[in-house]
């Protein structure tokens, strides 16, 4: 007699079914990673879904963005129930990776994933709407510059009509002098820390080879903290990306994503400071 088991279980069907769904959930990362290159309109739409799920990994976000690309927060059907939230009835769930850590035959720590099913809040009984930004421009903007991976300095850049400069060999981003809208300076100091962030602990660097990159990052950041966008060329979208395959696609994807991470776990951060600081001073 066996127990733990529910009648009519088998354990072999189960776990084809388990490698079965990965192996479709990696081929649906791989045809959407290919659709997103091709398309600058698709890109865009993916990288908007980035920049809201900034915690989240390009191949979780592609995930995402083929299969309820509109979502705003996910989890479990079982962490929703701890939240006091049930998921209604027929809801279609979405399908992302999850890490696990499992022991390899020579008794190394391994890394493996597995497919978790998620629902996105609007699938569930919740009323309770998105929090809405509060902090105006001028706060953030001082946020994102006391956040940034270089020392920010106002002056003038030579022989250039660029509103802001990252020099690579100073590792000072420059602030062109005769900006004063806050808005436009925030545009370009989002494109030059993008910059400086993608050549973060480089020995070597190329504005022209990180360019694009630094383009969309530069979009995910304008779109987190609600700055136009449209002035990032998205829609030239580099031979090299039209014609790469999936794994570099995947590749290159990820490294904008890690980099935007570590920008907006920066600003996070100095928003932490800054509350810590008000906190202690109204204490006084």
């Amino acid at each position: 007699m066996s127990y733990g088991y529910k009648k009519g279980y088998n354990p072999q069907k189960y776990a084809e079914n388990r490698k079965a769904e990965k192996e479709r959930t990696y081929q649906m990362i791989d045809d959407t990673a290919i659709e997103v290159s091709r398309s600058p309109d698709k890109l865009k739409e993916f990288l908007d879904v980035q920049a809201k799920f900034d915690m989240y990994s390009a191949a979780n976000t592609l995930l995402i963005f083929k299969q309820m690309p509109n979502a705003t927060q996910l989890k479990s059907f079982e962490d929703w129930n701890k939240d006091g939230i049930q998921v209604r009835q027929k809801q279609k769930s979405i399908a992302i990776l999850e890490p696990v850590e499992y022991t390899k035959s020579d008794g190394t720590p391994g890394l493996g994933y597995n497919v978790k099913r998620v629902f996105d809040r609007s699938q569930t009984n919740s009323k309770r709407e998105a929090a809405q930004k509060t902090d105006d421009l001028k706060h953030t903007l001082k946020n994102f510059v006391n956040a940034s991976p270089v020392e920010i300095v106002v002056g003038e850049i030579p022989n250039s009509n660029l509103g802001a400069f990252y020099n690579f060999e100073t590792q000072q981003i420059t602030l062109n002098e005769n900006l004063t809208d806050t808005k436009q300076i925030f545009e370009c100091l989002a494109q030059e820390v993008a910059f400086a962030q993608l050549a973060d602990g480089k020995k070597s660097y190329s504005r022209r080879d990180e360019g694009f990159k630094a383009i969309c990052l530069a979009y995910m950041i304008c779109t987190k903290y609600g700055v136009d966008k449209n002035a990032f060329a998205i829609e030239s979208l580099p031979d090299n990306w039209k014609k790469a395959d999936a794994k570099d696609i995947r590749r290159e994807l990820s490294s904008v994503n890690s980099a935007y991470k570590e920008i907006v776990s920066r600003v996070n951060d100095e928003i932490y400071r800054q509350r810590q600081a008000k906190s202690k001073e109204m204490e006084r």
